[in-house]
């Protein structure tokens, strides 16, 4: 199932998320944020694991996230074709690879807390609540603030060379059941 649901980029940034990464980029300088989303073909497998939420088990996320399709999207988040040195050829029967279900209503307060900290050494331009506005709006231009919908999992570890392994490292995969897409937003920074 990991590698024949079909998996198509979608691209119409919009104002709110060019905004974020913008900000995030400069804040994160060495580091950076990156983001990508994509729309997921029919597979009643996949659908099964996504409405019940458990797109974390058997690897799902991070073999979706290794896909080609994804990789040709964001090639500087240097994704490996190998997961913790054995092949992703098919998902793993119990392994998350870092990713873990959190609350959805927690997406927009994650943004907008990497938005007002910044990076290690990269002030944020942006007071507390222009960082929560913009992180809303972020959400309300990505999925019109349907946290019903949606699915929300995160990963605070250095999962590909990409990530510095330390404070900053985040990846967001969050799946809209209505609109049948994924988007990913990473950041990572180093000190």
């Amino acid at each position: 199932m990991c590698k024949k649901v079909s998996l198509t980029a979608v691209r119409n940034p919009t104002d709110a998320i060019e905004k974020v990464l913008g900000f995030l980029q400069r804040s994160h300088r060495d580091g950076g944020a990156l983001f990508a989303s994509f729309r997921v073909g029919e597979s009643e497998v996949f659908d099964w694991f996504a409405s019940r939420n458990r797109l974390a088990e058997y690897s799902i996320v991070a073999t979706l996230l290794r896909r080609d399709e994804v990789q040709k999207e964001l090639p500087d988040l240097l994704l490996s074709k190998q997961c913790g040195g054995r092949g992703i050829s098919e998902c793993s029967i119990v392994s998350t690879d870092g990713f873990a279900m959190e609350s959805q209503f927690l997406l927009d307060g994650r943004i907008a807390q990497a938005l007002y900290a910044g990076g290690a050494y990269g002030q944020s331009e942006l007071d507390a609540r222009g960082a929560k506005q913009l992180a809303t709006a972020f959400c309300e231009e990505l999925f019109e603030q349907r946290y019903s919908e949606i699915a929300l999992f995160s990963n605070f570890s250095a999962w590909t060379p990409w990530f510095r392994g330390i404070a900053w490292d985040w990846t967001a995969f969050l799946f809209d059941r209505r609109k049948r897409t994924f988007a990913i937003l990473a950041t990572t920074d180093s000190d």
